[in-house]
């Protein structure tokens, strides 16, 4: 078990990535999204026309290909097959079939190990939806990051446009974000909960530096070198 772990649970649009990224260069270590993984599978179904309602042929997945976690900087990619998708993973055409693959039970147990491999030679920061709960349930410190969900659909609508250029309806994206937060939420294997032992903070009315300082308050001192990395 990594000794140096921080994990920030939490649904999507909360600002999970970015205070993850943030709190991660403070401590001088690296960042991990068990996202990317989920993300990173559905491409490849979707690139591999399978069906996606399809359990057996989804869980199949993994044993096909090659998934490995990298760590070439601050922090962790997920290659498939020797190779990173990129952006691509953040498209509204991956983020509308996620929840065949995170669903998937089998699969969940299948990636486990893969997540709990990944270099520890330097402080992570953990970020997902399950990160306290199930894949690092004796982290020393755990956040449930939240906010609501009409502050959550402007963060998502903003980033499909700038980073993007998709052109979506705030509405449609409000309606993917409350979809995907009852499916997180209900669905049997994993869901999204706070971990026991967390502190749960609200970042709706909060900058992403305000939320950054209250979680380093929680970490133990000794983790945060005297002299901090660029957060920039």
């Amino acid at each position: 078990m990594i000794a140096k772990i921080v994990t920030i649970d939490g649904p999507a649009g909360c600002g999970k990535s970015t205070v993850s990224r943030k709190i991660a260069a403070r401590l001088g270590g690296r960042m991990f999204s068990s996202g990317r993984i989920y993300r990173t599978l559905t491409w490849l179904a979707l690139e591999d026309k399978i069906d996606l309602s399809c359990f057996e042929d989804v869980a199949q997945l993994p044993l096909d290909h090659v998934l490995s976690i990298v760590a070439p900087d601050a922090q962790f990619n997920v290659l498939v097959d020797g190779k990173n998708p990129g952006d691509v993973l953040d498209s509204t055409r991956v983020t509308k079939e996620i929840h065949y693959i995170s669903g998937n039970a089998q699969l969940r147990q299948l990636v486990l190990p893969l997540q709990r491999s990944i270099p520890s030679d330097l402080p992570v920061v953990a970020e997902g939806r399950d990160m306290g709960t199930v894949v690092f349930p004796d982290a020393p410190v755990k956040i449930f990051l939240t906010a609501t969900s009409e502050q959550r659909a402007i963060r998502r609508h903003e980033e499909l446009k700038k980073r993007l250029g998709e052109e979506v309806t705030f509405e449609e994206v409000l309606r993917q974000v409350i979809e995907r937060d009852d499916r997180d939420s209900e669905r049997d294997i994993s869901p999204m909960r706070p971990a026991e032992g967390s502190c749960t903070i609200d970042s709706t009315e909060c900058t992403i530096e305000m939320v950054v300082d209250s979680i380093l308050e929680r970490i133990p001192p000794e983790w945060i070198p005297e002299t901090n990395p660029s957060t920039d």
